[in-house]
């Protein structure tokens, strides 16, 4: 069997039969693509997939017929945390001699204590990873330059002293760059079909419409970046300073995004899934929607708003397929203050409701994600939640979620918790490894609620829903 220079896992989260985080990042396909269209032999590896397969799939047996030379593991979001570190240490006993790196956002974030605290890591690549990537193996796999000038990557050097090197954080991608990667193609993917065919996750709650998940999808957006500043996520505009370096978003040219949509759709898919909606993007998107109707491409599109739709956004998405497309919208709150508060140049209840109307009498369909013990919000505003809920089902088909507000690294709330109120529950790597808290919850507790109360107003919504 022919031995890996570069070997790329993606490892969910697991519990019992339970499977959280199923679906890639977004960029690992393009960066697989990436160092096999430069010459290196590269595979990916689902554990989730490869488990469900194959009953006897051994990693270890795996990493001893391929031998690769580097491991890349994404560490993206935060719940991956244990299951992460668990196999990058399992991956390092066996096979010793080969370098391990992380990336991702909450690699990013906790990057130096993960090189200082965790000997079994190599480095991590902070923010874009395609630039350093690129460096890394031309320094790793070939013996040209050197780690300290891999551009944003923290890495432990042969004559560790404790401290770890940081690297300046100088490459962010470019549109120019962005047009030669390839995000729609799975084809480095062991088992692909089966990744392809399974509903990886139901983004909605148990008993809501498409709480089943969905098949055939393909996950892809139309740029990177973000302008907002929603307090929860670590994707918003201050979040992208701290991991990436980011000002602003860098839209992917169009003719790379119909090319993506086109390599994904001969692999089978026939979903698009997607979640960028920054102000500035929609016009870029609904060009995309539409020279894919042009072309012929039916493709189901759920498509994650983060704000208020325009019509002309709702015309190109009911006219993307024959099979209605969905809008999800995320007002997170019954009551308008706290919603301003968390998602800063938000709307009202009534502009929700007409929107709701908009979007389904153009035929498509219509989700509502809620949440509850949200920063500034007290019991009665929860109240004014299981009202609007009401409403909602009393004047539309849409479905609705509810689920805890979980907290990212690097997001407003979590950078500076005193300003909205809250208490951390989880700071550093090992908090988040460790799970300090309720597993499941928010990770912060209010003055109103802790993780607990927060947990059970979340149950009390969606029982309604």
């Amino acid at each position: 069997m022919t031995h890996l220079d570069a070997l790329f896992l993606h490892v969910p989260r697991f519990e019992g039969e339970r499977r959280q985080i199923m679906v890639m990042p977004t960029g690992l396909p393009a960066l697989a693509n990436m160092l096999a269209d430069a010459g290196y032999v590269v595979e990916i590896v689902h554990l989730g997939i490869e488990s469900e397969v194959s009953q006897g799939f051994s990693l270890r047996r795996y990493l001893g017929k391929r031998r690769p030379r580097i491991v890349l593991i994404s560490l993206h979001w935060n719940q991956q945390t244990r299951a992460v570190i668990d196999v990058a240490e399992r991956v390092k006993q066996w096979l010793p001699g080969t370098q391990v790196f992380l990336g991702g956002l909450t690699a990013s974030v906790f990057a130096r204590e993960a090189v200082s605290e965790l000997p079994f890591i190599d480095g991590v690549i902070r923010g874009d990873g395609e630039g350093p990537l690129r460096a890394l193996c031309r320094v790793v796999l070939e013996g040209e330059g050197r780690l300290d000038e891999v551009p944003n990557l923290v890495w432990r050097p042969a004559d560790y002293d404790g401290v770890a090197r940081e690297n300046p954080m100088t490459w962010v991608l470019d549109a120019t760059t962005a047009k030669s990667l390839r995000h729609g193609s799975l084809a480095l993917l062991r088992h692909r079909r089966a990744y392809l065919e399974r509903a990886l996750y139901a983004d909605f709650s148990p008993g809501s419409a498409s709480s089943s998940g969905y098949a055939r999808a393909a996950y892809l957006n139309a740029g990177r970046g973000c302008t907002r500043a929603c307090i929860c996520c670590g994707g918003a505009a201050s979040g992208q300073r701290i991991t990436s370096s980011r000002e602003g978003v860098v839209l992917y040219p169009l003719e790379k995004l119909v090319d993506d949509v086109r390599e994904a759709y001969a692999e089978g898919a026939r979903t698009l899934r997607t979640s960028f909606d920054p102000p500035g993007s929609r016009r870029r998107v609904v060009a995309w929607l539409d020279r894919l109707s042009a072309e012929g491409i039916d493709l189901r599109v759920l498509y994650d708003l983060w704000g208020l739709p325009t019509r002309g956004l709702l015309d190109a998405l009911a006219r993307a397929s024959t099979t209605p497309s969905m809008v999800i919208y995320s007002p997170d709150c019954g009551s308008e203050r706290v919603r301003r508060l968390v998602r800063p140049r938000s709307f009202s209840n009534a502009q929700l409701l007409r929107s709701i109307g908009d979007a389904e009498g153009r035929g498509l369909e219509v989700h509502v994600f809620f949440s509850a013990g949200l920063p500034g919000e007290g019991p009665g505003e929860v109240d004014e939640t299981a009202r609007l809920i009401e409403r909602i089902r009393a004047t539309s088909r849409a479905s609705v979620s509810v689920t805890p507000m979980a907290i990212d690294p690097a997001s407003p709330l979590w950078c500076d918790p005193e300003r909205y109120g809250v208490r951390l529950v989880r700071r550093t790597l090992r908090d988040f490894y460790d799970w300090k808290g309720l597993p499941d919850g928010p990770g912060y507790e209010t003055e109103a609620f802790d993780e607990a109360g927060i947990v059970a107003a979340v149950e009390r919504l969606l029982a309604m829903s």
